[in-house]
């Protein structure tokens, strides 16, 4: 069978076919991650003391000033987009501030929200003038870093799948199966360490594999790109050593087995040298945060709730919260997507050998996989995701896809299109009413139509932006321009042949 690769043409349809679905379904949630980003664009400073009691997870260290508890990674990556868009910003903020000085009335911020927390933290940041500053930083973050990533990574799932030999259109198909009916399109809406924690171990996967020749990479070019995304990954959050030590652990493997002794000491050197800058500079932020390089933001966190088990919330796994992970109806992963548990089904193929996924990365994959279940089975705030959805098994999603492909492709194609076409419909669902628990967000897209995140939130706040929005504002026109966007990416200069 003649492999044919995609065009440039094509791969760039489905960057920025997925980048606009992604951008359109913007989430205006600030979280902790924003706050840092804020900082370093605004300030040059990793202290955000100003933004101290607007979330739970900032808090004030006596004489070092207020920080949050995680790692700094994806905040810092963050901050770049903010920043060279803050003269529009400022421009933007300055003459809404100004017109409500003019008006001179004391208005009371209306956030119809049944959450209390999220209407309090409201008026606080409209009393400050900070609300439309919040608001355009976080789009900016998300439509120039985190949807261009998450568009990139399709990409990238395009090339892997066209180069084992898939059809063009089968390895098309899986890529937007991949950007659309998985929980990536439910995490692109906002800045998110976890994310950006499975694209990191996306490419630096393939990089080492580099299926087909794709990318066209030196061994020494892929042991240190290797490094460098497990080192962003440990720099973003402590569950980014899970990635660290698998990529690392899958490199010496390969060095192993095509030269000795010699080529693998040589590939962990390069490796080492690829991870040692973005560790370097967790060590830096927490001298300059904490006091010391040696201890998590977490060491330094007010108590909370579980945080006396193990150390600082991390003990030993626990079966309960390994269930959780994977069923609980709020965020477990098999909940918010049904499909990659058919990747199980895949790997067994793979081990027999009877279909294109090789098995010694089929096994890799799987230990990745398990191994990011039994680190979060250990870890108390597991039980706290209910808060925003799945998150801490995101990593996970690009080796459980890939497997699920191998499943996917030998099943009969009735079957495969119900399968795809309710993957499809169960994240769009989440994407779109983004509840607390996923049958919700399934039940108030079928009750009540299609909706858009940023736009159902600027619902709630119109008396303060556009009177003549309500509750049930539509966003049809929206996917209608969309849809017509897109066509016309797709249609002209030329079709493509598939």
């Amino acid at each position: 069978m003649t492999q044919i690769k995609p065009s440039r043409r094509l791969q760039a349809r489905l960057f920025w076919t997925c980048w606009l679905v992604f951008v359109l379904h913007f989430a205006t949630d600030v979280v902790r991650e924003h706050y840092l980003s804020f900082s370093l664009a605004e300030d040059y400073a990793f202290r955000m003391d100003k933004y101290l009691g607007l979330h739970v997870d900032i808090f004030d260290t006596p004489g070092r000033g207020a920080h949050i508890g995680n790692n700094p990674g994806v905040s810092m990556l963050g901050a770049v987009p903010y920043w060279i868009c803050r003269p529009l910003i400022d421009r933007v903020v300055a003459i809404v501030n100004a017109r409500r000085a003019r008006l001179g009335t004391e208005v009371t911020p209306e956030y119809n929200d049944p959450r209390p927390r999220r209407v309090e933290f409201y008026r606080k940041v409209y009393e400050r003038g900070w609300d439309v500053r919040f608001g355009l930083a976080a789009g900016v973050i998300q439509a120039l870093f985190m949807a261009p990533l998450s568009a990139l990574s399709a990409v990238v799932m395009l090339n892997v799948l066209s180069h084992l030999r898939l059809s063009m259109r089968a390895s098309l198909l899986g890529a937007f199966l991949y950007a659309w009916g998985t929980p990536i399109f439910f995490r692109t809406a906002y800045l998110n360490q976890n994310l950006f924690i499975a694209h990191l171990a996306l490419f630096g996967f393939v990089g080492l594999w580099r299926p087909g020749g794709f990318p066209a990479w030196r061994d020494r070019t892929a042991c240190m790109v290797a490094g460098t995304m497990g080192g962003l990954a440990l720099l973003s959050d402590y569950s980014g050593g899970v990635v660290l030590a698998w990529l690392g652990l899958y490199a010496t493997w390969i060095a192993w087995h095509l030269g000795g002794w010699t080529r693998l000491w040589r590939s962990a050197v390069l490796y080492v040298a690829g991870a040692a800058g973005p560790i370097a500079l967790l060590l830096f932020y927490q001298w300059r945060a904490f006091g010391s390089p040696w201890y998590p933001g977490q060491h330094y966190m007010p108590p909370v709730e579980s945080i006396d088990i193990g150390y600082r919330g991390v003990g030993l796994p626990e079966w309960r919260l390994f269930e959780m992970l994977l069923f609980d109806p709020r965020f477990g992963l098999f909940v918010a997507c049904p499909l990659l548990a058919l990747g199980f089904v895949g790997f067994f193929a793979a081990l027999r050998r009877t279909t294109w996924l090789p098995r010694r990365e089929a096994i890799f994959l799987l230990v990745f996989t398990l191994g990011f279940l039994i680190f979060f089975s250990a870890v108390q705030y597991t039980e706290l995701q209910w808060v925003t959805g799945i998150r801490y098994v995101v990593p996970v999603i690009p080796a459980l896809f890939l497997l699920t492909m191998v499943s996917l492709e030998r099943l009969p194609a009735s079957v495969r299109y119900v399968i795809v076409v309710l993957a499809f419909a169960e994240s769009w669902c989440l994407s779109m009413a983004r509840s607390m628990d996923v049958s919700d967000s399934i039940a108030r897209v079928l009750l009540g139509g299609f909706q858009l995140p940023w736009m159902s939130v600027l619902a709630k706040m119109a008396p303060q932006y556009f009177a003549f929005m309500g509750q049930q504002v539509s966003p049809l026109p929206l996917f209608v321009l969309c849809g017509v966007l897109v066509y016309g990416l797709w249609r002209w200069p030329a079709p493509e042949s598939l």
